[in-house]
């Protein structure tokens, strides 16, 4: 059950995103497009490693495997 709500929370998140994009190009002087976030954050390199180690750590806790029960 857990999985299942965290995999439908990164769906949820996912779905925001798009919303957001979509409604600043909609409305572009009410909000920045994601091409112009992403181009104002990524100028830093400390901000660079920290998204990049950020996705790797959550993609590996949500695509690694719980582990298996031990038999008896």
């Amino acid at each position: 059950m857990t999985r299942i709500i965290t995999i439908a929370g990164f769906v949820s998140v996912g779905v925001f995103g798009i919303v957001l994009a979509w409604y600043a190009w909609r409305v572009p002087d009410r909000l920045a497009s994601f091409g112009t976030l992403l181009d104002r954050v990524m100028t830093s390199r400390a901000v660079r490693i920290t998204l990049v180690l950020f996705w790797w750590w959550l993609g590996w806790h949500f695509f690694a495997a719980a582990p298996l029960p031990a038999s008896s």
